[in-house]
């Protein structure tokens, strides 16, 4: 479809508004499961509506194959490059990121109430959810619906997970918005482009849960945690150990214990494929279902369905969820789809951004505490114990004790917890008196521990695996050379550099060569020649890969009339012409031009 503009007040979107955008070059719409939803357009200062586009205007488009056209609110306009803007538009929902909601508390509410209260702030905005298990529900300061609604802790989503749909100024919250629909995306049938990646820095061997309360009649803060301190993760990818950090304190209401913790921690090792590498592929399709011949098959993707890739040139077979659709508004049809886990949040504000980064510092600062919890499990451990039998072992000659024991049986034949400390170090054992000792301090220098809890660490050089930040949001790995640093940027010259990039990435430099077989001037109307085109670009012959309907031939000459008739007859569906008498009278000059054959606009 065409994109159609409306002025910002709008609500009915059922007329053509300020006027139909047909001088659009390109027109885009990208949506992530509860993620962006937004619209990237291309238009020219020449089209006929460029003076009615301001910001929060509205442009009405069609996002996917099978919902309704949507509105999306422009907020940024860029200055024209090459004649040509670029306008970015948020979908209308993004409307609720302003509206506020003052802070409230429900013990029990059903979700349903709970929607339509956030969204009553907005009467243009209704909701819907197939949710019906009531749950408790708080905001504990004016936050915006947008927040209220996912992206921020305690937000609906983060309650009852889900996927969000929105429709214009209806809101559906889907316990499962998509479908296993049985499409298979397949190399030699309708796949055109594939790219896998298969990042494994999601996947542990082990997860370290704690959780932070306050206690009811204090005001000083405690940490609970595990007296295992992790619990193994099953894994086959990675031999090396790899712990995942999780603070937990955001799924108790009250009091913390361990056996809770531990409950809540081994349902989120169930839950989440922690263990095991998740493929994000992005798909290029040809949709079969707008084919005569495959109509009747509905091959139809669409947002948070389940679908099967495969290719097996490069063996690929995966199944897995649509989570972001690249849709092109013009062509009506899917430009990529991305498969995998969710990469994004709903986090659309700079202080909902702010609110994040503050977890982030919050959940940092609470190291001291896990560090004295630490300790302080380990003086109860030390202190107070009044078991165990001490062995000195001496010399048979010269009666000097050279060893000492702490055992857990009087024998040291039958001990299995053994602490030994002798002139070559201090180590334990659960294993009996001759080990292995995995956690020691030997004479060499050198201590050997699976799991070491410090405060600060001064070193003249470390030898890791991976240097991992709390959150698991940055790492090194040593061994690979990657480096991942997550930061918030909102600098205008970023943006910028990244607009540039996009749009050097973009362009692909088209050039357009004319070549006649038989030379270029005749005389006394001798004219007999083969005129075909060169589409080169930057310097990539790609003519074998243009419609010929791209081409259009123009001839000028004294007779603007003939001229006239000759450029309708060659008006796009040859990348050659013969030129002969009959063509050129007296004098004659021929161009040819290379279009975009759904806007009719020159790529040139």
């Amino acid at each position: 479809m065409i994109p159609v503009l409306y002025p910002p007040n709008t609500t009915d979107f059922s007329s053509f508004g300020l006027g139909v955008m047909t001088d659009t070059i390109s027109c885009e719409v990208t949506e992530e499961r509860n993620g962006v939803f937004e619209c990237l357009l291309k238009y020219p200062v020449s089209g006929q509506h460029y003076g009615l586009i301001t910001k929060e205007c509205i442009i009405k488009a069609k996002p996917n194959d099978t919902a309704a056209d949507q509105a999306f609110r422009i907020y940024r306009i860029t200055k024209p490059l090459n004649g040509i803007v670029t306008i970015y538009g948020q979908h209308i929902s993004y409307d609720l990121a302003n509206v506020p909601v003052l802070p409230f508390s429900t013990e029990s509410r059903s979700p349903q109430l709970i929607l339509s209260q956030l969204l009553s702030g907005d009467t243009r905005f209704t909701g819907w959810t197939d949710y019906s298990d009531a749950k408790a529900f708080s905001v504990t300061q004016p936050k915006s619906v947008r927040a209220c609604l996912g992206g921020t802790e305690g937000s609906m989503l983060s309650k009852w997970h889900g996927e969000f749909e929105w429709d214009n100024f209806t809101v559906k919250f889907h316990s499962h918005r998509g479908q296993k629909t049985g499409v298979v995306i397949e190399y030699g049938k309708n796949l055109t482009a594939l790219e896998q990646d298969e990042d494994n820095s999601g996947v542990y061997t082990a997860l370290l849960p704690y959780a932070v309360y306050t206690p009811e009649g204090s005001d000083t803060e405690t940490v609970i945690s595990l007296p295992e301190i992790t619990l193994p993760i099953v894994t086959s990818e990675i031999v090396r150990a790899k712990t995942l950090i999780m603070d937990f304190s955001d799924q108790f209401d009250g009091v913390v214990t361990e056996e809770a913790l531990r409950a809540k921690a081994n349902s989120y090792i169930k839950a989440n494929p922690l263990g095991a590498t998740i493929p994000t592929v992005k798909v290029s399709f040809e949709p079969l279902w707008k084919q005569p011949e495959y109509s009747a098959l509905l091959e139809r993707v669409n947002l948070c369905d389940t679908v099967t890739i495969r290719h097996s040139a490069l063996g690929v077979s995966v199944s897995a969820m649509v989570i972001e659709t690249v849709y092109d508004t013009l062509a009506e049809r899917y430009k990529s789809i991305s498969l995998g886990q969710s990469k994004s949040s709903m986090i659309t504000t700079i202080s909902e951004v702010q609110s994040t980064v503050d977890k982030v510092e919050s959940t940092v600062g609470r190291f001291p505490k896990l560090l004295q919890t630490a300790i302080g499990k380990a003086t109860g451990l030390i202190t107070g114990q009044n078991g165990g039998y001490v062995v000195i072992n001496t010399d048979s000659e010269s009666g000097q004790p050279y060893e000492l024991l702490i055992l857990d049986t009087p024998s040291v034949d039958e001990a299995v917890n053994v602490w030994r400390w002798n002139v070559g170090g201090l180590g334990f054992s659960h294993n009996g008196y001759n080990g292995p000792y995995e956690t020691a301090i030997t004479a060499d220098g050198q201590i050997v521990a699976d799991f070491i809890t410090s405060g600060s660490l001064v070193a003249n050089i470390i030898k890791a695996g991976v240097i991992q930040s709390q959150d698991g949001s940055s790492w090194w790995d040593l061994e690979s050379g990657e480096v991942v640093l997550r930061a918030y940027a909102t600098s205008k010259e970023v943006t910028e550099v990244s607009d540039r990039i996009t749009t050097i990435e973009k362009q692909k430099m088209l050039r357009l060569v004319i070549i006649s077989s038989n030379g270029n001037i005749f005389k006394n109307g001798n004219v007999k020649t083969l005129l075909s085109t060169k589409v080169y670009s930057w310097d990539e012959d790609i003519t074998d890969t243009l419609d010929a309907n791209q081409f259009v031939w123009t001839r000028v000459s004294e007779d603007t009339e003939a001229d006239k008739v000759w450029n309708e007859q060659h008006f796009g569906g040859a990348k050659s012409v013969v030129i002969t008498g009959a063509d050129v009278k007296i004098r004659a000059t021929f161009y040819c031009d290379l279009i975009d054959t759904t806007t009719r606009q020159s790529l040139l």
